[in-house]
């Protein structure tokens, strides 16, 4: 890992887009933050070169082992609910079809009647359209987060081990040695530690 000093740390902070990290970088590295949380502080004096790392948080997000496996397992889920709903609609303009064809044989108050039960169902189908997104919303949102967590972990961790100073997200570097890059290295550990994850799909209020 490149070992920078006082000086140079100040330019790398003046090649910085913007003093707050957003996105899911801001996260990690918030969680990296409570990750290493009750370690006494240091002065620069203390410290000395400071030691320098880059995370590129969202390849690591799209490279690693579990996020493929979240998104497969969103996309499988994603393409059933298609389907369930798909069916149901397909079901609702057979009986329109059908309704329509026993109107002049029925009284106006059992086409109205009809009509009303379908317009309910039509209804229903809409609210468990809606129920299904926010399922897939609140899934994808749970898995992630699992997976932030460990990514926290495992960059505290390696700051530990290697004496690191800050790590830096990607997003918020402008240029960069690429020696100070652990990417490669979080996504090999965290591939170790966290093959996959598992995502849930339950309703809320279900155990």
């Amino acid at each position: 890992m490149a070992r920078l000093n006082t000086a140079t740390m100040v330019m790398v902070g003046l090649l910085l887009t913007g003093s707050q990290v957003g996105g899911a970088g801001g996260a990690v590295a918030a969680d990296a933050v409570k990750a290493g949380a009750g370690q006494p502080a240091k002065t620069a004096a203390e410290m000395g070169d400071l030691v320098i790392a880059v995370l590129d948080v969202q390849q690591v997000l799209r490279r690693a082992a579990a996020a493929k496996g979240i998104n497969q397992a969103m996309e499988a889920r994603r393409k059933a609910f298609e389907q369930e709903i798909t069916s149901a609609q397909e079901a609702l303009k057979g009986e329109e079809t059908k309704l329509r064809q026993q109107s002049t044989i029925l009284s106006p108050e059992a086409v109205n009647e009809k009509r009303r039960l379908l317009e309910n169902k039509l209804s229903d189908l809409r609210r468990k359209a809606e129920q299904s997104r926010g399922i897939l919303n609140r899934a994808m949102t749970g898995a992630t987060r699992k997976l932030r967590q460990e990514i926290a972990k495992v960059v505290a961790e390696m700051m530990a081990d290697r004496k690191i100073t800050i790590t830096l997200a990607r997003k918020a570097v402008l240029v960069f040695d690429q020696r100070l890059s652990i990417t490669e290295e979080v996504l090999q550990l965290l591939d170790k530690r966290l093959p996959n994850v598992t995502v849930s799909f339950k309703k809320p209020g279900t155990k």
